[in-house]
Parts: structure tokens; sequence; C-alpha cells
């Protein structure tokens, strides 16, 4: 396991074990009420159920561990009716991925992607895209009405994965777009 982290640290996003369960930190609140001991309110996500709870912690009592996890670059294989499958390129492993695990980052998978999977206790639980990918627009207008608006005008567009999104008015089909993986907003043409 890893190790005690002060919970005056812990930032949403944080993964760590608490009672030999791993959670992710989804909000943190430090309060400190005038003559009493300051204390740390967290709500936390299971990784292993999906529940949410909240937590608090008073003083050093039973801090959390910080949670380790082992990271192996892995390629996306395919996708099929149990989920996502994956191979690990040092150990030529093949494994699956729950589609309710990976969240955003499954519209952004497309056979050969190289991606960083973590694992704690041998099993995967999330993975890390690179920060942004290059997509084929499949579909979109080949021309909007001009004249009407001010600023940068956008159009809805369909990704070889089937993500849509919104794009500059000159982009069309064919044509090659940088996408960013964090909220899969349109960045540059490619």
């Amino acid at each position: 396991m890893g190790a005690s982290i002060d919970p005056v640290k812990l930032r949403p996003g944080m993964k760590i074990v608490d009672q030999g369960q791993l959670w992710v930190v989804t909000s943190f609140d430090h309060r400190t009420p005038g003559n009493l001991r300051s204390f740390v309110v967290c709500k936390l996500k299971s990784l292993t159920d999906g529940r949410i709870v909240e937590k608090t912690w008073r003083g050093a009592a039973e801090p959390p561990e910080r949670a380790d996890f082992d990271q192996r670059t892995c390629q996306f294989l395919y996708k099929d009716a149990d989920g996502y499958n994956f191979m690990d390129l040092t150990s030529f492993e093949q494994f699956q991925i729950d589609e309710e695990l990976l969240g955003i980052a499954a519209q952004f998978l497309i056979p050969e992607t190289e991606v960083i999977v973590s694992f704690w206790d041998g099993k995967a639980m999330g993975l890390e895209m690179p920060p942004k990918m290059v997509f084929t627009v499949v579909d979109t207008y080949d021309s909007i009405a001009k004249g009407n608006s001010s600023g940068n005008i956008m159009k809805e567009a369909t990704l070889e994965t089937g993500m849509k999104i919104q794009v500059p008015a000159f982009v069309k089909m064919g044509d090659k777009v940088r996408i960013s993986t964090d909220d899969g907003s349109y960045v540059e043409r490619a």
C-alpha cells in the first residue's frame, strides 16, 4: 500500500485507499470553525462499486493512504459487447475495461491507440489519454449561412469514432482535426 497522506493535502481527482477500498476524491472542504479544531470533509467515489460517501477527518487519526498504481503502456485493440479490449505492450497480455470505468475517454479510442493504464491490485482502474489526438471528420455540413453572426461560426461535425463536436465553418468532410481529450473540444486542423 501507499504512504499515509495528511487529509489537508487531499484534492479532487486524487486516488486514495481508505479502510481497504480504492476511492477518488470528488470534492474537498477544509473547515476551521471558531475555537474548534479544523477538520476536512471530502466526498469520495468508490472505484470498485461506484457508491459516493462523505468522509470527515479530524486531526491525524487514521489518515488515508495514497493509492499506489502500477502504470503500464497499453494499446487499444477493439470494442465488443463485453467492453473495451486492450493489450499490455510489454507482456502482450490482453484484458478488458468496462465503458463505465473509461468515461469520456471511450469516445476517443480508435484501434492501435496507445494509452497509459493504471492497475491497482492487478485490476485495471482507469487510463490516461494523450492530451490531444487527431481524428478524421466523417460527416459535417459543407457550408453554413454566413452574415447573420459575428465572431467564430461553429458547426457540428462527426468524427470517425462517432463523437459529435463543434468545429469552425472552414472544416470539411475528410479533414483531419486535433481534439483535446480533456473535454472533447476542437483545437486545430491537423
